[in-house]
């Protein structure tokens, strides 16, 4: 429960303590009220040439709490080998962001995992995801 005019009314709750890691049951799920907020934002640099590797700039964020993903809800499948399958079925899935880079240069882009499906052990998950157009 978050208190009127204490400013975190937009924030994910967060569990002090806990455990670095629990078994679950191999089993079908349905992920409810997920909530997502992310702490840094890196921003992929523009390539200087072809053979080039990318860069990921730190950037510092401009958008004032309105880039938290709320809602979310889904399947989630534990297979017996602890592997874990999420899929992102409805909630608020994007959020417009403003991030302003290392030259004062601000970029804006969306944060979603709209139609997200992805798997892997809990500790390291992650799949392919859609980002909307205009």
């Amino acid at each position: 429960m978050e208190v009127k005019g204490t400013g975190t009314a937009n924030q994910c709750p967060s569990i002090e303590g806990g455990v670095d890691g629990f078994a679950i049951k191999g089993c079908q799920y349905n992920a409810k009220k997920f909530c997502l907020e992310p702490t840094s934002f890196t921003v992929k640099a523009e390539c200087v040439s072809k053979n080039s590797a990318p860069e990921f700039q730190n950037t510092k964020l401009m958008t004032r709490l309105t880039y938290t993903l709320d809602e979310i809800e889904g399947p989630l499948e534990v297979s017996s080998d602890g592997n874990i399958k999420l899929e992102e079925k409805d909630g608020i899935d994007y959020a417009a962001v403003t991030d302003q880079l290392p030259d004062g240069k601000c970029v804006s882009f969306l944060f979603t995992i709209k139609e997200l499906v992805s798997s892997g052990k809990p500790e390291s998950f992650g799949g392919d995801f859609l980002v909307p157009s205009c």
